[in-house]
């Protein structure tokens, strides 16, 4: 009966290691849909621009532009539905996993007691230790995945007070990084420039080895750009392309620094 419960013990951090994957996917796709909003909410604003100047003048490009323009904003559209499933799917698969960890931890319980002996009892203590983690990454997963739907949906003060409780929580967790950049970006969205710049250099300083110190970089050099120190901004965008010269933030740092310069 023992060497069943090990055995079912011994594959709970291989759910907690799913779990985290899970994580990071949404968080991905989360960025992705959060840059095609932004992308729509430009174009439309062109468009906006571009409809009105035809009503004044009726220029046949301008009429070109607008039917550019409505190509674009639909592909974008399209793109923006197609996340938006993709998103769905793995938040399906990512509550398939918390049942699976459910139910494995219910039939554990139901279990009856077996008497304990020395030697039983010190080949269970590690399995102990590994469910006690495993819960307490489920409840990490869960906490992040909650801050994060509320970005996702525009909350961003529900978004800001979330992330604040999670990093409270889990000040050095897997996510802990992962955290504070989506903090920064719900600050920033507010127009609270000055608590955006503190969640990104937070991040920079604290997890130098996180996939999202890039990003985190660039997004820190448009807060400064928009509290006005473009000096220290082009600086950071430089930093940004001599250190991970293939990333995706640094091909939009060499955009940004043309119209800075």
């Amino acid at each position: 009966m023992n060497t069943r419960i090990i055995t079912l013990l011994a594959g709970l951090p291989s759910l907690a290691s799913a779990t985290a994957a899970w994580a990071v996917t949404l968080d991905d796709l989360a960025l992705r849909q959060h840059e095609t909003r932004q992308d729509i909410r430009a174009l439309e604003d062109r468009l906006g621009h571009i409809e009105a100047q035809l009503s004044n003048h009726g220029l046949l490009n301008l009429l070109n532009q607008v039917a550019e323009l409505r190509a674009e904003l639909a592909r974008l559209r399209g793109q923006q539905e197609e996340q938006q499933n993709a998103i769905a799917q793995t938040q399906r698969r990512q509550k398939e996993l918390y049942e699976e960890l459910d139910n494995r931890i219910r039939e554990l319980a139901s279990r009856p007691a077996t008497p304990a002996v020395a030697p039983e009892a010190i080949r269970l203590q590690p399995s102990r230790t590994l469910l006690g983690a495993d819960l307490d990454a489920r409840g990490e997963s869960r906490s992040y995945e909650a801050a994060l739907n509320h970005f996702r949906s525009g909350d961003y003060k529900a978004a800001v007070s979330a992330f604040q409780a999670f990093l409270a929580d889990y000040p050095n967790g897997g996510l802990a990084s992962n955290a504070y950049y989506w903090l920064g970006l719900a600050h920033a969205s507010l127009g609270d420039y000055s608590s955006a710049v503190q969640s990104y250099q937070k991040l920079i300083n604290d997890f130098p080895t996180s996939s999202k110190v890039p990003d985190a970089m660039l997004s820190l050099a448009r807060s400064r750009i928009q509290l006005g120190d473009t000096a220290a901004a082009q600086s950071l965008l430089d930093q940004l392309v001599a250190r991970f010269p293939q990333s995706r933030a640094a091909e939009n740092a060499r955009k940004l620094l043309t119209t800075l310069k």
